[in-house]
């Protein structure tokens, strides 16, 4: 592999690296830039409303948390 290829978690701590010790006023300055960009994207989209409306589909995994949490909640 080429030296500048390095592993998922280096990758990760990387990226998120200049938020770590980021102020409070940095982290909402970071939050409008990517708002802004997000409506940017859905400005100049076909069909901003079905990506507005679109919902992921949890994991089965956490359905069945929510399960179990339930259960025990109720019991």
């Amino acid at each position: 592999m080429p030296g500048w290829v390095i592993d998922n978690d280096a990758s990760v701590r990387e990226e998120v690296a200049p938020y770590v010790n980021a102020t409070a006023a940095e982290c909402i300055e970071a939050t409008r830039r990517c708002c802004q960009g997000a409506m940017t994207i859905l400005r100049f989209h076909p069909q901003p409303a079905a990506i507005l409306a679109h919902v992921d589909p949890l994991p089965a995994s956490t359905v069945e948390a929510l399960a179990r949490l339930r259960a025990s909640a109720s019991r």
